[in-house]
């Protein structure tokens, strides 16, 4: 009896860091709703591209009994196949990767 309690209690233990962790989501986004710092980067990069969508990436934490959503990237897509732009931006505006578009200035 003793040792399945252990057992139980053992188990219990195990699996509360797996409920501490946090949740990462990605979630569709209108143009208005991404930050200002994020927006000039792409714009000051990229230009003003029209026409593509905007999501964001994001993970829950649990701190103090409230949920706070910590955004982690936006990201800018448009297109299909071979003629697909995407673009991944941290939320402090630094590029982290691109595909299908060249800057307007790649020197700097």
């Amino acid at each position: 009896m003793k040792s399945k309690m252990y057992a139980l209690l053992i188990a219990l233990l195990a699996a509360l860091p797996l409920a501490a962790q946090p949740v990462k989501k990605i979630q569709t986004i209108t143009e208005s709703e991404v930050p200002a710092l994020v927006r000039r980067a792409f714009v000051e990069n990229y230009g003003n591209v029209a026409d593509g969508t905007w999501t964001v990436a994001f993970q829950v934490l649990n701190t103090g009994g409230k949920s706070v959503a910590q955004p982690l990237s936006y990201t800018f897509k448009k297109g299909n196949g071979h003629e697909k732009v995407e673009v991944r931006l941290s939320p402090e505006g630094r590029i982290e990767t691109s595909k299908g578009i060249e800057k307007l200035n790649p020197t700097s």
